[in-house]
């Protein structure tokens, strides 16, 4: 397929070209604001136009990524499908900024990139629990993200740029994963901590409730310290866990561990999985509807933390 892709950020240049071309795809359009560096991204990986006008993303394509920042997400995503081009977006879909419902109706047509659920754990994870109902999911994550100003990443501080801070960047791709495993909850509890200058979060617990009884308690933070990524299911006797997340490394109480390695690089099934998608008009693994329900529990976790912690339904 030809592809164009909006943005030239680190997402784009370390996983979506070079996934493009692994996979035989032909990115053909790159649409940035700064032309220039437009230009130079295109001119680095193969890719034929360039340009500021987004109309560079539109002639003979048949898919667009969106890389943008998350602010421009939707807009660029209702002009790519406003012209009848499917449309894979970046995650998350629009975070806190609660926009995504401008993407009602695209059907199959619109994806979010929740690459994590094509992983090999995660697919076998959720076969598991045809059999298993969990009681406790405990969800950790830490790594350290401290941008200067002169950072490319700075923007991410901002939520009226990122949507979010780390919940909506780090925690959107594991409040997706417990979605995706469990279904829509019906009750959330947030509270927030250490805060950029911009408003955006370093830190945020959260604690998801559904009606069958079972409790997630997540804490994801951008700090200093011993890189954490734990995802670990508890009940009936019964613990598995995934840590590092990526790992692939499933291990139960007893026993040795299953190891179901991801792709190097997780964009390359996923843009397969869109392509598919695109080619046999059924479904991507995340369509927008389900990327929309990712974005309520951010849009909630904001008013519960705005209202002390409180609980929120959903």
């Amino acid at each position: 397929m030809r592809w164009a892709i909006a943005g030239y950020g680190d997402i784009v240049t370390r996983r979506v070209l070079p996934a493009l071309h692994a996979l035989g795809e032909e990115p053909v359009a790159l649409w940035g604001r700064d032309p220039d560096r437009a230009a130079r991204t295109a001119e680095r990986y193969g890719v034929a136009r360039s340009g500021a006008d987004p109309d560079v993303l539109l002639p003979g394509i048949d898919a667009v990524y969106v890389a943008t920042p998350v602010v421009h997400h939707v807009p660029v995503a209702r002009f790519v499908l406003a012209a009848g081009v499917p449309v894979l977006i970046e995650k998350p879909l629009a975070g806190g900024l609660g926009t995504g419902g401008a993407l009602d109706g695209a059907g199959w047509r619109a994806g979010v990139a929740y690459y994590r659920r094509l992983a090999p754990a995660v697919r076998r994870l959720r076969e598991e629990l045809g059999g298993w109902t969990p009681e406790r999911v405990e969800v950790r994550f830490r790594c350290a993200f401290e941008p200067g100003p002169a950072d490319p990443m700075r923007w991410r501080t901002d939520p009226a740029v990122s949507g979010g801070g780390v919940l909506a960047d780090a925690g959107s791709h594991r409040i997706d994963l417990l979605l995706h495993l469990f279904g829509r909850p019906y009750a959330l509890t947030a509270r927030y901590g250490r805060r950029f200058p911009r408003g955006a979060e370093r830190q945020a617990e959260l604690v998801l409730r559904w009606r069958s009884g079972l409790r997630a308690h997540c804490l994801i933070e951008w700090s200093d310290g011993p890189p954490v990524d734990r995802f670990r299911l508890t009940g009936g006797g019964r613990t598995v866990t995934l840590d590092p997340l990526d790992s692939g490394r499933l291990q139960e109480t007893m026993g040795p561990p299953v190891l179901l390695p991801p792709a190097a690089n997780p964009h390359q099934p996923l843009l397969a999985d869109f392509a598919a998608a695109v080619a046999t008009g059924t479904a991507p693994v995340c369509p927008v509807s389900e990327g929309r329900l990712v974005d309520d529990v951010l849009v909630a976790a904001e008013r519960s933390d705005a209202a002390g912690g409180r609980a929120v339904r959903l």
